[in-house]
């Protein structure tokens, strides 16, 4: 597909999300050029065979994870979001669970943590027994790390184990957010760091909860500069597009996974499914001009595929 018919065709995504009509052309798999895709943009109504493709798209989650590594899954799914489209499906984690053993990997460490029962949301949980043995809870391991590029944030207590951990994972729900606008990759940031660091989010500016987004926006992008994720796996299959992040609220359907190594570009795509512009949300402008990825995801190589 020519560069120009590819960003004429992407420029309508969010809307035709947001009008309920398909958002992938019918059996597409285009790329502005060859070779392993930088992003992959999977629709389909299996979402765990939707993100087994995703990672195919990338390459491979051997390419993301060599044998007998620890790898740290960040899962959006909290014991406070239980309302539907508030949190990462049980089927995008469970892909990437079984994904990261098949490659090899010796340990999966929780970096926070999640809903009594979330695995048993999805009926494949009892088929991936062996799977979900690997996996281990670190969330109450603490660490203090320096921000010096930080423009917010100086310093932060982030979970031990997102520095330990040989592979990092990023997995959240796309969402609305009652102070962001929008939350997905960036902000799933904030599940991995200390109660009282997430009081600095919401309060270092002397405001209180969500009257300054600026510097909440701005947090969130400094927070980033801890680590980049090897791999974001962004659920958009059903999510808030009102009164988030806990709902309930309006939910949208749109049936996608949306994974690459990028948080910014993946962010800056997923925003278009709320209808946003990625310029319209701060922090990932401001992750941007942190130099944490790219805001423009044309400029990538993209993937595309409907199962």
């Amino acid at each position: 597909m020519a560069r120009r018919e590819f960003l004429r065709r992407t420029a309508g995504w969010g809307a035709a999300v947001l009008t309920g009509t398909a958002v992938l052309p019918r059996l597409a798999r285009a790329a502005a050029t060859a070779g392993t895709a930088d992003l992959a943009i999977v629709e389909g109504a299996d979402y765990f065979a939707d993100t087994l493709k995703a990672v195919d798209l990338l390459g491979g989650m051997r390419r993301f994870v060599p044998p007998r590594t620890r790898v740290g899954l960040l899962i959006n799914a909290p014991g406070w979001w239980s309302k539907p489209g508030s949190f990462t499906s049980p089927e995008v984690a469970l892909a990437a669970v079984k994904l990261c053993a098949d490659a090899g990997a010796r340990e999966l460490v929780l970096l926070n943590s999640l809903a009594a029962g979330y695995w048993r949301r999805s009926p494949r949980a009892a088929g991936l027994t062996r799977e979900l043995s690997l996996v281990r809870d670190r969330v109450d391991e603490w660490t203090e790390v320096d921000l010096p590029q930080g423009k917010a944030l100086k310093t932060a207590t982030v979970n031990k184990a997102l520095l330990e951990c040989d592979v990092f994972l990023d997995l959240p729900i796309v969402k609305n957010h009652e102070g962001t606008g929008f939350t997905g990759c960036l902000k799933n940031y904030m599940g991995a760091t200390s109660g009282r660091t997430n009081r600095f989010f919401h309060n270092g500016s002397g405001k209180n909860g969500y009257e300054d987004v600026t510097s909440l926006s701005q947090c969130i992008a400094d927070i980033a500069l801890v680590r980049k994720p090897d791999l974001c796996l962004c659920d958009a299959t059903e999510f808030l597009l009102t009164n988030g992040p806990a709902g309930p609220g309006e939910i949208r359907a749109a049936h996608q996974v949306v994974a690459g190594t990028d948080p910014v570009a993946v962010d800056a795509y997923a925003s278009t499914l709320l209808g946003l512009k990625p310029t319209q949300v701060a922090m990932i402008v401001m992750a941007f001009r942190n130099g944490v990825g790219q805001i423009d995801w044309t400029k990538l190589r993209v993937q595309l595929a409907r199962l």
